[in-house]
């Protein structure tokens, strides 16, 4: 029996390596502020949210199967199911918590591409997959996250900013058992400013079996785009459909961190 060359060898190892890398072993449950996905939208000048705009509630961007180090899995679809037969029971349910931000973008878009991109990487069914993420949405006990935000003071304000550790520690509220780790992601409010960044995105990690049981999210994958000693604000929505909307972004991210002198003391020697 012929042995194979030392180069196919190492290129089947590599395989291997790989497919193991992106076994799922963890779900991300990934809620948005949706002024800052529509802040970051209309400064790239892709496209424009649909009013109004929620200022009240973080939604659900998608349900992410991960591997070990909390790294989301990539895959191949595969082909659609029955979209109609699917979404028909759990539509209205659904777009409650996971609504489309998006004008050009309709709920089902949103739903489809979040399968076609992650839900199709979980091991489980298009059925299986929503009613997890409907399931997962109804664990906390006050409801929407941003009611844990509200009760430890931290609220959607043009110029009041917390401190990351401060937002880490109400969103662990939702957890009955010891904190958990999570996942913050930010987005700078403008070139020029070091010491304040806008809240973007809130990860909280749960089992992959049943979806229904939280577990810290790896330190391996940890983003670092909200700073330890930057000041994290969660804005209201700005103005859309503006000439030139990455100028008056700027504009309006200065406007916001002169009016930042009203700080507490403590928030601004955090």
């Amino acid at each position: 029996m012929k042995k194979l060359p030392f180069f196919l060898l190492l290129i089947l190892l590599l395989e291997i390596i790989s497919v193991e890398s992106q076994s799922p072993a963890l779900l991300k449950y990934v809620l948005e502020w949706p002024p800052t996905f529509c802040i970051k939208l209309n400064s790239q000048e892709e496209g424009r949210c649909k009013e109004p705009i929620p200022e009240h509630e973080l939604t659900l961007h998608g349900l992410m199967p991960a591997d070990e180090e909390g790294n989301s899995i990539k895959c191949d679809p595969g082909e659609d199911p029955n979209w109609d037969e699917l979404f028909g029971p759990i539509e209205d349910e659904l777009v409650t918590f996971w609504p489309s931000l998006r004008e050009d973008f309709s709920e089902r878009d949103l739903w489809e591409h979040e399968w076609r991109a992650h839900g199709a990487c979980g091991g489980t069914t298009p059925q299986e997959y929503f009613d997890k993420a409907i399931e997962i949405n109804h664990m906390p006990e006050q409801g929407n996250l941003f009611n844990y935000l509200e009760t430890s003071g931290i609220i959607a304000s043009d110029s009041l900013a917390y401190p990351k550790e401060d937002i880490v520690e109400a969103v662990q509220k939702v957890f009955t058992s010891p904190p958990l780790n999570i996942y913050l992601t930010c987005i700078p409010i403008n070139p020029e400013n070091t010491t304040h960044v806008y809240l973007n995105e809130v990860t909280l990690c749960t089992n992959l079996l049943d979806g229904t049981e939280y577990i810290s999210c790896p330190s391996e994958a940890a983003p670092t785009s909200c700073p330890d000693e930057a000041l994290i604000m969660l804005p209201h929505p700005q103005a859309q459909g503006l000439e030139d909307p990455q100028e008056d972004i700027w504009k309006t991210g200065m406007e916001r961190i002169l009016r930042l002198n009203d700080l507490p003391l403590k928030l601004m020697l955090a």
